[in-house]
């Protein structure tokens, strides 16, 4: 069995997903490839159990951490230089270019995506706007390049699963293909249950990357003094985040929080606020599985975990207003049932998504080998 993985660079979603297919398939001989693996040694024996990576030459790009997006021009070309001959199944995970490989037609091949890729299709608009080049004419037609190559190599996927019902629409619309859902593997057990009273703080947590919109968050609350907001996370976008609060109080940023902080964050906040376009979003879920409500974009992936009126409020509008609403309806209606909340989050449970899989892997095989 062959694995592969966009990248293995922060412990987010995605390579919690990865994580669990490795540890689902850990009995079988299983050959990792990945662009580059700057995992830290904590992250690579959660998720690889230490296994070794096959790797591109991304991999000895100085600080290619910090400026892998960067390279998304020469990925599909680093991507086809795994050429994946003798395997009995090629698993990939994509958000990016993971299915861009060289395999054997007659190889099962399976893609779990949890987007097409961003950038080009859903949320180009989005990105084309934070690029400094984005209206020109090479951005377009690097742009109209990625979406020929992103269409060829999505036919030589024998089966897609989708991460939602969202994803299976964008995979259908932009790739004109079926696929199956099988939701991500959310480690709801990790997360204990909080019935006590909650601080007077609201969280917006995450990776701080420009779709995750955390800045707007916070502009949001720079128009509500008398509401506490704490941020975490870090990342490339969070550079302006000190100047940002300077003069606003009830604005705290953290930055990095180890998962045991983090949760302890997730469990005393009134609420939690998403206002990304998530295709899933494993962190909402993880929330909830504390028993803290949720604020959240009615968008994607969102409209599938949270259950409005009780587990959460969905807001309509991308902008600071729709943000400053939603708190203000949840002041007005806190969430306070926090069993209720919690047993909401457990329909996502990592034991579901290995069996859920390992049933769709097995029947593929048979399928396609009969």
């Amino acid at each position: 069995m062959a694995f592969v993985q966009d990248w293995f660079n922060a412990n987010g979603g995605a390579e919690k997903v990865a994580g669990a297919i490795l540890d689902l398939y850990d009995n079988e001989d299983i050959t990792v490839y990945a662009l580059f693996d700057k995992f830290s040694t904590e992250a690579r024996e959660e998720i690889l159990n230490d296994r070794p990576v096959k790797v591109s030459l991304l991999q000895f790009v100085p600080f290619i951490r910090k400026f892998y997006r960067y390279f998304l021009p020469v990925m599909p070309w680093l991507m086809k230089r795994f050429r994946l001959n003798g395997y009995d199944l090629i698993l990939s995970t994509s958000h990016a270019v993971a299915k861009g490989f060289i395999s054997d037609p007659g190889t099962l091949n399976i893609c779990y995506c949890h987007t097409p890729l961003r950038p080009i299709w859903d949320q180009y608009d989005d990105y084309a706007a934070s690029h400094p080049l984005g209206g020109s004419f090479f951005y377009k037609a690097f742009v109209q390049y990625l979406r020929k190559w992103d269409m060829k190599t999505s036919k030589r996927v024998h089966f897609f699963i989708a991460n939602s019902i969202h994803i299976q629409k964008r995979i259908l619309k932009s790739y004109g293909r079926e696929s199956v859902v099988i939701y991500p593997p959310v480690r709801v057990a990790k997360f204990e249950l909080n019935e006590s009273p909650r601080k007077e703080y609201y969280l917006c947590a995450g990776r701080v990357v420009p779709y995750k919109k955390m800045d707007m968050v916070m502009r949001a609350f720079m128009q509500m003094p008398d509401k506490k907001l704490v941020v975490i996370g870090d990342g490339w976008g969070a550079k302006e985040f000190g100047n940002m609060i300077q003069g606003h109080p009830n604005i705290e940023w953290h930055g990095y929080k180890s998962d045991e902080e983090m949760m302890q964050y997730m469990q005393e906040a009134k609420a939690c606020i998403f206002a990304a376009k998530e295709d899933f979003g494993i962190l909402c879920v993880e929330v909830q599985a504390c028993g803290t409500p949720v604020l959240a974009l009615d968008y994607g992936g969102y409209k599938e975990t949270v259950i409005e009126g009780e587990t959460g409020y969905l807001y309509q509008e991308q902008t600071e207003q729709g943000i400053k609403d939603a708190v203000g309806k949840f002041e007005t209606d806190p969430l306070t049932d926090f069993k209720v909340i919690r047993a909401n989050a457990l329909r996502f449970s990592e034991e579901r998504f290995k069996r859920q899989l390992g049933d769709f892997v097995a029947d593929s095989m048979n399928q396609f080998y009969k």
